[in-house]
């Protein structure tokens, strides 16, 4: 199994901020779980919503123009 560069570029560069961001919340001290997971529900949320909005964007192009 090879990886696409494309997945490699996308989960290995672009994410690395976001990879960052998530171990200094649950490596940190003091240790306070609600906030790390707070944090990772929103970026969840955010993530879920351009994806669902990006695939009925897409969903509707694709029905009007094709």
């Amino acid at each position: 199994m090879s990886l696409e560069p494309g997945t490699v570029l996308i989960f290995g560069v672009v994410l690395a901020p976001v990879y960052m961001m998530l171990i200094g919340w649950f490596a940190s001290s003091p240790r306070e779980l609600r906030t790390p997971l707070l944090g990772v529900g929103i970026l969840t949320s955010v993530t879920v919503g351009l994806w669902a909005g990006l695939a009925a964007l897409a969903a509707v192009i694709g029905w009007i123009f094709f």
